[in-house]
């Protein structure tokens, strides 16, 4: 049968996902090729300190961002392509609150590293690195808005292409400076940080729709759309905060009761894990739109069957990673990094259970219950908090796979309680 007889039969969702999870496997094959050479050239102590930078820098991109990506996504998907201007000013006024928006927190988060660097815990290196993380806070924005705007519009393949510009220079510049020897935090930091964010912010800003421009929209436009955007994305920065704290919390609390190679152990089977993850990053991409845009109960319950389908395939084609994870990590990354092996597998397990519960949680948006994701999130985070302070100090690494298992739990459960209430309710 022809491909394209085959996509027909495809609903569009899925072959959005397919075009995404394509693109960032590619990127994925790439960023291994750097994964590999910083781990090695760090060391699972120096990966320690990288992975725990990594994590704040995270966290404050996630409060950078004031849930305007999110809630852009959802207002410009909204009118495209049916009123193709109107999407335009609305991406436009989107660039210019979330690169203002990132520049005040990183302004702020600098100021704030500076006057309190040497109360921060965990390696001297930490805070001196700091503000060196919190610039890539600003550059990875820039090149996330860009990102989020073909994310709205439908444009899945340019959105790939940008993320293998990243993956791409960043492989270049890892392999460039390892062979210097000088692949270092400092230099990944600044350039396979910085510097490749910067690249795919300018890649992405030639790949937007004919004839659109990233020029300022005017005082006008940037207070009545921007009033839109914050006046649903506030609940959604609430939530993404939260959700970026429960997903870096382990990290920051392996990191005070543990060693920096314990904390490296733990990050690399954390990275491996959120590169399998790709196929739930990449299904997030395609039905956030999707979910946005649902219309009537018939639209609901396709959605729901087909996710249903969807997610199950993928779950059970990950488990076939479990057997092949041991000598993966200890041929690529070294015999140093055998303990990461058994964390690995854990988190597999909160990998698969995140594709089985992301097209059901996202009809969240359908619903416009923006509350209901803040408040499922600050559920993660506190669980995390909670049950990571309990079981790390004993259990170390075990004790922070147990904890953010039992944080999706709460987050998915809350969600889909509160949500089968109301289609009860309507009933």
């Amino acid at each position: 049968m022809p491909i394209r007889q085959v996509a027909r039969l495809v609903d569009p969702v899925t072959r959005g996902w397919a075009v995404v999870t394509a693109g960032s496997v590619a990127r994925l094959a790439l960023g291994f090729v750097a994964s590999v050479l910083i781990a090695r050239a760090l060391g699972p102590a120096g990966f320690g300190v990288f992975a725990v930078l990594g994590a704040v820098a995270n966290v404050v991109g996630a409060v950078a961002d004031l849930g305007l990506t999110d809630a852009a996504v959802k207002r410009i998907a909204g009118v495209w392509p049916a009123r193709p201007e109107l999407a335009r000013e609305r991406a436009r006024v989107f660039f210019w609150l979330r690169a203002g928006a990132a520049a005040l927190v990183v302004a702020a988060g600098s100021l704030l590293v500076v006057l309190t660097a040497r109360s921060i815990a965990g390696p001297s290196e930490i805070g001196a690195l700091l503000p060196l993380a919190l610039l890539g806070v600003g550059a990875t924005a820039l090149s996330g808005a860009v990102s989020a705007i073909l994310q709205a519009t439908g444009r899945f393949g340019r959105l790939s292409l940008v993320a293998l510009t990243n993956a791409g220079l960043t492989a270049a510049l890892a392999i460039a400076l390892g062979r210097a020897g000088r692949l270092t935090l400092v230099s990944a930091l600044v350039l396979l940080g910085i510097g490749t964010s910067l690249a795919s912010f300018a890649t992405g800003r030639r790949l937007l729709p004919g004839g659109w421009r990233l020029d300022f929209p005017g005082v006008a436009s940037l207070r009545e759309e921007g009033r839109e955007l914050v006046r649903f994305g506030r609940w959604l920065w609430i939530a993404n905060s939260f959700a970026m704290l429960a997903a870096q919390l382990d990290v920051l609390l392996l990191n005070r009761w543990s060693g920096a190679a314990t904390v490296g152990a733990y990050a690399l089977a954390l990275n491996l894990a959120t590169k399998v993850d790709v196929v739930n990053s990449s299904l997030y991409t395609v039905l956030l739109p999707a979910a946005s845009s649902l219309h009537g109960e018939r639209g609901v319950r396709r959605y729901v069957r087909q996710g249903v389908v969807r997610s199950a395939l993928i779950g059970a084609a990950l488990l076939l990673t479990i057997p092949l994870c041991g000598p993966f990590i200890t041929f690529f990354y070294g015999a140093a990094y055998a303990p990461a092996v058994g964390i690995f597998r854990g988190l597999l397990g909160v990998v698969i259970f995140d594709v089985v519960t992301t097209p059901l949680l996202l009809l969240s948006y359908h619903y416009n219950r923006p509350k209901l994701l803040a408040g499922a999130d600050a559920l993660r985070a506190g669980t995390v908090a909670l049950v990571g302070a309990g079981l790390i100090p004993g259990a170390g690494a075990s004790g922070a796979i147990t904890a953010r298992l039992c944080a999706r739990f709460a987050g998915a459960g809350l969600i889909l309680t509160v949500l089968a209430r109301r289609r009860r309710a309507e009933d």
